[in-house]
Parts: C-alpha cells; structure tokens; sequence
C-alpha cells in the first residue's frame, strides 16, 4: 500500500512536471515571444515619434528665424555689387591702409571666377600686402570687415621683414586659420610683413562679365574713381605664420 501510493506521488509529481513544460512551450512561452515584439514595436515607434518631434523643432526654429535669415541674405546682398568696381574698391582699401597708419600697401586682384559651392555670384581673388605693426594689422582687418563692400578674409600671413639675422625669414609664430592672429604682447610695436588672402563678389556669375584683374596694383595707381567711402565688410579671418 505503502508503494502505491509513493508510485502515485512520483507520477503525480512527473505529471505536474510535464504540465509545467509544457505550458512553458506552448503558452508561456509565445506569449512571452509575442510580448518581447510588441515591446521591441513600441520601442521603435517611441524613437520615431522622438526623431519626428525633433524635425518639427528644427522645421519650427527654421520657421521662427526665417524672417532674419531672408533679412540676413538681403543685407549681404546689397554688399554684392553688380559690376566688379575695382578702381573703387582699390581707392576704398587705400583709405583704410591711410587710416590704420599700414605702409606699403599693394593689392593684386584676381579674374572672376565660380565659387566653390555654386551661386549666382562670382568670387575675385585679393591678395593684399603691407608693412606695420601687430596693432596696424588688426586695426587695417577691422577696417576691411567693415567696408560697404563684402570683402572675406580667408588667410593673413605674417612675418619680421629681414634682416633680423642671416637666415631669418619669418620668427613671429602663433598665428592661426579661422581664430585671429597672436603677438607677444612685448612685440606690439614689431614691425611686421603681412600679406592677406581674401575674396570679394560680384553678383553676374562668372562668364557674364569680365573684370579687370591680375597684375600687382596699387590703389594710388588705380586712381581715385568711385570714391572711397567705409562702412559695411567682410569677415575677418585668422592667419598662420610662415
């Protein structure tokens, strides 16, 4: 009787066992698959619906600014002439070299050429050169930004005019693209050789017109057509030293 009845319980016992397992495989199991998928779902519909509110924040921002933006391009382009006018433009950087006390200015303007990312404008390489002092320097970059025209200011260069030494070309170091030039500030009264790689803009593409270019010019060789005249510029780059 005994036996019967530990028979009974160790079947009992397999019977609930084979009942867990296979409640496991057959119920709990795709359930718990079928409750994985939808959690992975709503995971990806959460992302999307994020990225969406994301965009609408950018389209909005985009939306709230666009009256400063078309404010923005209409100011540039109004620093965008139509013709070239460089004998102008040549007469107005002269006045800024007068006003920021720069010696031996010389300015070699390029021909018109497409700019890099496309547009309705053509770019004219400047490349300008002048002697002063690391104050002079930032004083004449100051006044070029802020000239009527748009004048951007791509590389300044500078250097100690020789002699200072037998093999000495250019010892002021520090300089860099994009962030301003540096001087110790003990050289503050340095005399310093700078040459400046800018472009200025027309607006007819390149090919529409034709602009006198090339050639090392001098403002005072150009002479003095269109006036001077200072407000409004280009953007003021930073440098490297040689």
């Amino acid at each position: 009787m005994v036996r019967n009845d530990r028979n009974i319980l160790i079947l009992g016992i397999i019977v609930l066992i084979l009942l867990t397992v296979g409640y496991y495989f057959l119920l709990f199991g795709p359930l718990r698959q079928e409750y994985l998928d939808v959690y992975e779902q709503r995971a990806q519909k959460e992302d999307q619906r994020a990225e969406l509110e994301r965009e609408v924040a950018a389209l909005e921002n985009i939306r709230r600014n666009s009256a400063d933006a078309e404010r923005q391009v209409l100011e540039i382009s109004k620093r965008i002439p139509e013709q070239d006018e460089i004998p102008t433009l040549l007469v107005q950087i002269e006045e800024i070299a007068e006003g920021a006390n720069v010696t031996q200015l010389l300015i070699e303007p390029g021909d018109p050429e497409a700019p890099p990312g496309g547009g309705d404008f053509s770019r004219i390489p400047l490349t300008m050169s002048f002697e002063g002092t690391y104050a002079q320097m930032q004083e004449f970059l100051y006044r070029l930004r802020n000239l009527a025209r748009l004048v951007t200011v791509n590389e300044v260069t500078f250097c100690r005019p020789p002699p200072r030494g037998p093999d000495a070309n250019c010892a002021v170091e520090g300089a860099g693209r994009g962030g301003g030039t540096t001087v110790a500030r003990s050289d503050d009264n340095l005399k310093l050789t700078v040459e400046i790689q800018a472009e200025t803009y027309v607006q007819p593409a390149a090919g529409g017109s034709k602009t006198g270019g090339g050639g090392a010019t001098s403002p005072a060789a150009a002479g003095k057509t269109g006036g001077g005249g200072k407000a409004g510029g280009g953007t003021a780059g930073g440098g490297k030293a040689r």
